[in-house]
């Protein structure tokens, strides 16, 4: 018999939001825009609603919410962030904000501080986002980044909690029933419903191969974060698991947070094709 994960197409993003950071030297202006896509490794290059393995098992996604927050772009040369303890603890100010919903924040302004940053940083967010099931490329939010050669993307998939920060409050206002929850998927699991939640918090290291160059004549750049969604219910020996068993304090808990955690790479994606290959060069 034939096992089956088919992804259902959803809408695009639900969120659309520009921030600005600060760092040393001249701002550009210059707009990064994030994508997301998904692909399914077992199809490769061909996208479709569904993916044949061997098995016995049908799983059937049809909706995928990820919350994400804070993003850093790692100059290229650069071991670390300068900005790095100040933005895990939600500390960073910045000239502008927004939340995910396109609502202004609190704001505040770094000022040239003079030196050199390792990091481009951003306490942007939350985000309420979602993938874009069964193909497609999806667009999320912008940001304002300075002039340099980048080779590292950091983003947190989030879990937003009432005890967090304003942001997180102001968030959960819209959204209630996402306290202490960083993805939610349903679907079905041979036939029978499934309601997925993860409080996974992680800070997500995605190498940019070839480097994101900014110049001053730099006007916009297309980034993809594209999330292999065919592997988080994996069970690592050709199987998948109930996704029912991967919720908070469940037996593959741990099994499925680090799959969803291996699951996202970006890209620059110029032709917003959601696929890493000619056209996305600078």
């Amino acid at each position: 018999m034939t096992r089956a994960i088919r992804l259902s197409a959803l809408a695009a993003l639900t969120a659309l939001a520009a921030c600005s950071g600060s760092t040393a030297g001249p701002s550009t202006g210059t707009q990064v825009t994030f994508n997301l896509a998904t692909t399914n490794t077992a199809l490769g290059a061909i996208r479709g609603d569904t993916i044949p393995t061997t098995g016995t098992d049908t799983l059937v996604i049809d909706s995928v919410q990820v919350v994400l927050r804070d993003i850093k772009f790692q100059r290229s040369n650069e071991d670390v962030c300068d900005q790095e303890d100040s933005l895990e603890s939600g500390d960073l100010r910045l000239a502008s904000s927004h939340d995910g919903d396109g609502n202004g924040g609190n704001s505040g302004d770094d000022g040239d501080d003079g030196h050199h940053d390792g990091c481009e940083s951003f306490n942007a967010g939350p985000y309420l986002l979602n993938l874009p099931l069964g193909g497609g490329v999806a667009r999320g939010f912008s940001v304002a980044v300075d002039t340099g050669s980048y080779d590292q993307l950091r983003i947190k998939i989030h879990k937003p909690e009432n005890s967090g920060d304003a942001k997180d409050v102001a968030f959960l206002a819209a959204h209630p029933d996402l306290a202490g929850v960083s993805i939610r998927a349903f679907g079905t699991f041979n036939g029978g419903a499934f309601d997925f939640t993860t409080d996974l918090d992680a800070e997500q290291h995605m190498d940019l191969i070839p480097p994101v160059v900014v110049t001053d004549s730099t006007t916009n750049v297309d980034l993809t974060i594209n999330v292999d969604i065919s592997t988080w219910f994996s069970d690592g020996a050709g199987g998948v698991v109930d996704p029912n068993t991967a919720n908070h304090g469940g037996a593959n808990d741990n099994l499925v947070k680090d799959n969803i955690k291996d699951s996202f790479r970006a890209f620059r994606d110029e032709d917003r094709d959601g696929h890493d290959g000619p056209g996305d060069e600078d």
